[in-house]
């Protein structure tokens, strides 16, 4: 059981989160990525960021769930992954979602394509990175910022090795 969080999270702190969990993703690390995110989803309070973070978070336990070779959880992850995304900007907190999805369907795409199966492996080849388009935290370009004030330090450097888009 989680021990209630505290109240708010400042966007300095939420910004390295989310780039954290960015990068422990592109380093194949899925379930410390799902780990990153889960702590800012928990505190942040605009609901268009928290369905994002819960839609991001159930995409790197699907690919985790791949890796352990859990072909049915895979499935049934992905499609909840999928309904999260729905409603939100095609980009969102600098994430091109519809190109997201596909490339996250393709790394799964065996264990759709065969619905009978319950165990899987994981094809290397397959999996992918992510590519922000650029820092929704200094440039808001589809109102991520529309219901957050700003905050000074949003705008921070580099954040644990976590570089925001070029």
């Amino acid at each position: 059981m989680h021990a209630m969080p505290p109240e708010g999270l400042s966007l300095h702190d939420e910004r390295a989160g989310w780039l954290e969990g960015v990068r422990l993703f592109n380093d194949g690390h899925f379930f410390e990525a799902h780990n990153a995110w889960e702590e800012i989803w928990h505190r942040v309070t605009d609901r268009r960021r928290e369905k994002f973070y819960r839609a991001v978070i159930q995409a790197a336990v699907t690919l985790e769930l791949l890796r352990r070779g859990r072909a049915v959880g895979v499935r049934q992850v992905y499609v909840s992954c999928l309904k999260l995304f729905e409603g939100l900007p095609e980009t969102f907190m600098g994430l091109h979602i519809p190109g997201f999805v596909a490339k996250l369907r393709h790394a799964i795409e065996p264990v759709i394509e065969d619905l009978e199966t319950r165990t899987t492996r994981i094809d290397p080849t397959r999996l992918f990175a992510i590519e922000l388009e650029y820092d929704a935290f200094a440039d808001s370009r589809n109102g991520e910022a529309a219901r957050i004030e700003r905050d000074p330090a949003a705008g921070c450097p580099e954040t644990d090795g976590a570089a925001p888009p070029k």
